[in-house]
């Protein structure tokens, strides 16, 4: 039977008042409602994922988005922090992260299960086509104790508010309020071991932005693998470092000239959960 997340509410809170207001996260799996177990608060394991893909906007700003909000079972949540309003800003997207306490922690569980995300493999919902042009996706990702995914996507998620929506995606909407809530707070700067980079044949760039330089990676533009038909490499340890420095007050505009051509070259951190590039 389909449970609201007034009801999931309610047992939560019912089920944890009698847990001590002190206890400390880090040292017990609580329960959260029927069905719902809180994740464990010590490990690094990915919890959830919610990204936002496709959309109207230029290639380049679409296939260098980071996921929207990550989370991992010990309570870490990666997000994306305030961009400069003017065009153009910094290549790579400057990453947060910050520490959620085990209330919020608790919270999230409930609205993860009230989006019955444990109990589908895949499910996509493009119902709000007929409604709304020129948005986005949502992807919702959810990985269980095994390890196992369990993916929910929606087209237009929330943009429908003539719209009467079903619980599970009533819930998956406040899940992605929720996270949003929380990346509005300070975080500490976030970066990854690993980058994911993207190359673009140049489309003659900005001439406004005069910004061309020599080539500068340690890797060659046109031997990359393919990832949805769009060059792309996983670069790791002192390469992807080197490369990050490379890029480091590199622009959106920012072209890179190399004797097979001019490309755009796009990069960001590679986070917890994402598998990289295929056929690399």
């Amino acid at each position: 039977m389909k449970r609201t997340l007034l009801a999931l509410v309610a047992l939560a809170v019912l089920a944890s008042a009698c847990a001590a207001d002190s206890e400390e996260p880090g040292t017990t799996t609580t329960t959260s409602g029927p069905g719902t177990t809180a994740p464990p608060t010590s490990g690094d394991d990915v919890l959830l994922v919610i990204r936002d893909e496709g959309g109207f906007a230029p290639i380049e700003f679409v296939i260098n988005r980071p996921p929207t909000y990550t989370l991992l079972r010990n309570g870490t949540f990666i997000f994306e922090g305030p961009q400069p309003g003017a065009f153009p800003g910094p290549v790579m997207p400057g990453m947060l992260q910050r520490k959620l306490s085990a209330q919020e922690m608790e919270d999230i569980m409930v609205l993860i299960e009230a989006s019955t995300l444990p109990e589908v493999d895949e499910v996509v919902n493009n119902d709000a086509l007929n409604f709304v042009a020129d948005a986005t996706t949502t992807v919702a990702v959810y990985f269980d104790d095994d390890g196992g995914e369990h993916k929910y996507s929606v087209y237009a998620l929330g943009l429908t508010l003539d719209q009467e929506l079903p619980d599970d995606l009533a819930n998956l909407s406040l899940l992605r309020e929720r996270l949003a809530n929380f990346s509005f707070a300070d975080g500490e700067p976030y970066t990854s071991d690993s980058i994911i980079v993207r190359v673009l044949e140049s489309s003659g760039g900005f001439a406004e932005f005069d910004d061309t330089r020599e080539w500068a990676f340690s890797f060659e533009p046109d031997t990359l693998p393919l990832l949805n038909n769009y060059p792309c490499l996983v670069l790791d340890g002192a390469e992807a470092q080197a490369d990050r420095a490379a890029l480091a007050d590199a622009t959106q505009a920012t072209q890179w000239e190399h004797p097979s051509g001019t490309y755009t070259v796009l990069a960001r951190d590679l986070l917890p959960g994402e598998s990289g590039c295929a056929g690399q």
